[in-house]
């Protein structure tokens, strides 16, 4: 599947990018580390879905009961589940299935 970025989010309900897109780059959940920055996810026909708001991973473990009000949605997933954080806009857990692809920028481009 060939995936491209775009250069920023096709409407005005998300947040402008203010980093240069040629840093970003698609990742298995799995493989986010700690302050990557997360910019959206990858659809099923290779579309990127930039999220309203960005945020920086804070991977925690997975743990469906946990009560925040979405991880019980993954909670039937046969998949493998990972929780990037819960240090985000929405102040929940933020679970995705490990093989999803999200878009980020690496921390290291961050510094």
């Amino acid at each position: 599947m060939q995936i491209t970025i775009p250069p920023y989010p096709i409407d005005e309900d998300h947040t402008p990018l203010l980093l240069d897109i040629a840093l970003a780059e698609t990742s298995r959940a799995a493989d986010i580390a700690e302050g990557d920055l997360i910019l959206g996810e990858v659809d099923e026909q290779g579309r990127v879905d930039y999220f309203n708001d960005y945020y920086r991973a804070a991977p925690m473990p997975y743990d469906p009961t946990c009560g925040c009000g979405v991880c019980y949605l993954a909670a039937d997933d046969e998949r493998p589940v990972v929780n990037l954080g819960n240090d985000n806009p929405w102040d929940t857990c933020d679970p995705h299935q490990a093989d999803a692809l999200l878009v980020i920028i690496r921390a290291a481009h961050l510094a």
